[in-house]
């Protein structure tokens, strides 16, 4: 998985079973998000320790009791990684849903996500920094979700229905992350309340005379309501209208939805990996009528209008 070691923000220093991130600019060092960390008791995250290593922050991870999930791998059975898995899901969600602290700070690396051998509870590395591997908590859960269907395609040389049918779950845009545990967990494990879907709707404008995109496959229920003349739609914020800010594929500025006196068409803003309407990919610059029931492909994400 991405993290923040492939961007030179971080270097790792092993001791023993336990090990250090040091900060290249100790200036991204969030010393409130440290403060609440060191705070929480819920026993979901790796206890860190700040010290100074030649002038710059350094963050101390102390793992010797638990087990990295990457060591794992070798032999595991289907059963036991998804177990594993839902206890990861267990915590990211706790921590989502406590909003003191932002998903996207979890170092994702599977040997960076510890687990305890006898209870196969899930322990979380955080980084208390204000760069984050992920923009979004969107980006964050695409990612996740991507990563463990390659990883069971990977280390599972024999599958069976359970694990089959939880990979298509993970691949299923429509079932959240609780979805995904409540159907999965174990007997005698709590389900997770479901959290509130969320939607996208531009400032200052009502629904009347719309369209929606809504997601097909996404991570989370994901929509953009379309209200306005003109709409371009991408990940950077900076240069968009609407974010769709789950999948890398998408490029900065993607394609935009134009309204000509009820009729929509979209066109494609010279994307890296093309607009579709029904199959069927635009040449850059080109525009084509939508209509509700269409599906529209950005990158490999897959929109139907409503």
């Amino acid at each position: 998985m991405y993290t923040l070691k492939d961007n030179d923000v971080i270097s790792e220093v092993m001791c023993g079973n336990n090990f250090e991130y040091i900060l290249k600019d100790s200036s991204q060092f969030v010393n409130t998000d440290y403060k609440v960390l060191q705070s929480q008791n819920n026993g979901i995250f790796i206890k860190c320790m700040k010290m100074t290593r030649n002038g710059l922050v350094d963050l101390y991870y102390v793992t010797d009791e638990y087990r990295p999930m990457s060591s794992m791998f070798v032999g595991i059975n289907p059963d036991t990684l998804i177990n594993v898995i839902i206890n990861l899901f267990a915590s990211v969600i706790e921590v989502r849903n406590n909003g003191f602290l932002a998903c996207q700070c979890i170092d994702l690396s599977w040997d960076k996500i510890f687990v305890e051998q006898n209870t196969l509870k899930v322990k979380l590395v955080y980084l208390p920094l204000s760069v984050r591997a992920f923009d979004s908590y969107a980006e964050f859960e695409s990612e996740l979700r991507s990563s463990i269907v390659k990883l069971a395609d990977k280390v599972i040389t024999s599958s069976n229905a359970r694990l089959d049918q939880f990979v298509q779950d993970l691949c299923n845009g429509s079932m959240s992350l609780e979805d995904v545990y409540n159907k999965s967990r174990g007997a005698g494990t709590a389900p997770i309340t479901k959290s509130e879907k969320r939607s996208q709707m531009m400032p200052g404008t009502s629904a009347n005379g719309s369209i929606k995109l809504v997601a097909m496959n996404a991570p989370s229920h994901f929509e953009l309501l379309i209200d306005r003349d003109d709409v371009v739609i991408g990940k950077k914020q900076e240069l968009v209208d609407m974010v769709i800010p789950f999948n890398r594929m998408i490029s900065r500025k993607h394609c935009r939805i134009t309204n000509r006196t009820g009729v929509y068409y979209i066109n494609d803003e010279g994307s890296a990996n093309g607009t579709f309407v029904n199959g069927v990919r635009l040449n850059p610059g080109q525009k084509a009528q939508i209509n509700r029931g269409d599906i529209i492909r950005m990158a490999d994400s897959d929109f139907q209008i409503v």
